[in-house]
């Protein structure tokens, strides 16, 4: 487990990040099966003080990214993301 020297929050807020950033990442790796999710990256927002994940979907050569909060929030989106892919994210989260 990896953390940022700027997170000075508790060892327990830490994990429980993670452990929702686990939960969001096997949800979406379970019901997403036109995408391959590779290369997941934690981010730390300073601002919030949070640890976000980004996450990167591809599907050929094309892929697409976005970062995403342990609530489930999308924090940043690329621009060209297939509408499709969102749909399919959004409804995987909801569900479970």
């Amino acid at each position: 487990m990896n953390f940022s020297i700027y997170d000075t929050r508790p060892l327990s807020d830490k994990e429980e990040d993670l452990r929702s950033l686990d939960a969001i990442q096997a949800i979406l790796e379970d019901s997403i099966a036109d995408y391959a999710l590779e290369n997941p990256e934690n981010l730390f927002d300073e601002d919030q003080q949070e640890i976000l994940r980004k996450l990167v979907f591809s599907k050929g050569i094309r892929s697409f990214w976005l970062v995403i909060t342990p609530d489930g929030n999308w924090r940043l989106i690329n621009q060209k993301f297939q509408r499709l892919l969102l749909m399919e994210i959004h409804n995987a989260l909801i569900s479970d």
